[in-house]
């Protein structure tokens, strides 16, 4: 089958803003004091990112030292919700109720989308998480990531191995959060609406411990080519013990480390699909500015500070562009209005616009692991698209 690719080259400079928004007092932000701009991050709990909330206060705290938004500064209210739902739902009535936050920017929760999306519709304000996890985060009216997500990444990823790399045998071993198994069908039937083929092997239940019995399973099926996002180490010194050194192993998002590449054996193959531009290639378009930030604050380096770095980014140019008081009302009000803005660290346009589902962001760059460290793979920015 022949391959048809969509690619968007990185632009280093955002489109302009033209945003007409009324002016007037509200008690959902206001004219006086800071711009409170709320966040919900995974710092304790089994999904963390601790390095998030740091980035996006980073940012902040360069525009506020430049004299802020019209002379008001920007606070960013944290709150760690622990992957607890409970707390994931008091944290966002906190903000809203309690801190006035005018948006949500920056979060990084594996449970905050599905547990708040009908929270934020009824409240009318608008999230722009850096981190979508759950399907929640892109079907949901007020809420708008700025990674493409693990659902079109792993369309991504499957689509990588049986066009790109030319694999006829295809298979998919994943660990599934709580929640998000229909997502990951979604993706799968997507790859297979656009490449017409199917799973050699699928396993959606993969566990933590030995991971023997799997890639004995993934080995009989004659997989050539193996969508996995769970713990690398063990997996692949196990693989390599399979005698599985031909198998072309794809990584999600989630395991795109420094810390991964060194762990994988030198003679297996390794791919991984990275969400924004590769992260440990600092010449790469956008990741300039996002290296000087993180490095000027001693942040870690990991693609979810990208995701910190963009949505602050993001959320900056909208407010700048509201033409009077900056509430509630008219920053939410400007995201649904607003142009798209060219965003070089990602392979297609950011817009939040009207709709009832936003998954704006398109596309993923690979990479491969090479003596320990990732090598940027050529290409740029791949979108599948349909046949035509």
């Amino acid at each position: 089958m022949k391959r048809t690719f969509v690619r968007t080259s990185a632009i280093a400079a955002a489109a302009a803003l033209a945003l007409s928004v009324a002016s007037g007092c509200s008690d959902s932000g206001g004219s006086d004091g800071p711009i409170k701009i709320g966040a919900i991050n995974g710092i304790t709990g089994l999904f963390q990112t601790p390095e998030v909330p740091k980035a996006v206060k980073a940012v902040f705290d360069e525009v506020n030292a430049a004299g802020g938004i019209n002379g008001r500064k920007i606070e960013l209210v944290s709150k760690d919700d622990a992957m607890d739902p409970a707390r994931s739902s008091q944290a966002a009535r906190q903000l809203i109720k309690s801190e006035n936050v005018v948006a949500l920017a920056g979060s990084s929760s594996a449970v905050d989308c599905g547990v708040n999306r009908a929270t934020y519709s009824k409240e009318k304000i608008v999230s722009v998480p850096a981190i979508g996890v759950d399907p929640a985060c892109f079907t949901s009216p007020n809420i708008a990531p700025v990674n493409p997500g693990p659902y079109t990444l792993t369309t991504a990823m499957l689509y990588y191995a049986s066009e790109t790399l030319k694999h006829d045998k295809v298979c998919i071993a994943y660990t599934v959060l709580p929640g998000s198994g229909g997502g990951i069908e979604n993706a799968i039937k997507e790859w297979e609406k656009l490449t017409g083929k199917t799973l050699a092997h699928k396993n959606l239940a993969v566990g933590q411990g030995d991971p023997t019995r799997y890639l004995v399973a993934i080995k009989n099926a004659g997989c050539q080519a193996v969508a996995y996002n769970a713990t690398v180490g063990p997996w692949f010194q196990q693989a390599k013990t399979q005698g599985m050194q031909k198998v072309d192993f794809i990584l999600a998002a989630n395991s795109y480390s420094d810390a991964n590449a060194k762990v994988i054996p030198p003679d297996m193959n390794a791919y991984a699909g990275t969400e924004w531009q590769p992260y440990t290639d600092p010449t790469l378009p956008g990741n300039d500015r996002w290296s000087k930030i993180v490095t000027s604050n001693n942040i870690q380096k990991t693609a979810f500070s990208q995701g910190a770095v963009m949505s602050a980014d993001v959320v900056v140019q909208v407010l700048k562009g509201i033409k009077g008081d900056i509430t509630r009302e008219s920053v939410t009000k400007a995201f649904k209005e607003m142009k798209p803005i060219n965003y070089p660290m990602v392979g297609t346009p950011y817009v939040f616009g009207p709709g009832n589902e936003h998954n704006p962001i398109k596309g993923s760059q690979f990479v491969k692991a090479e003596n320990g460290a990732w090598k940027v793979l050529p290409g740029g920015f791949t979108v599948p698209a349909p046949k035509k």
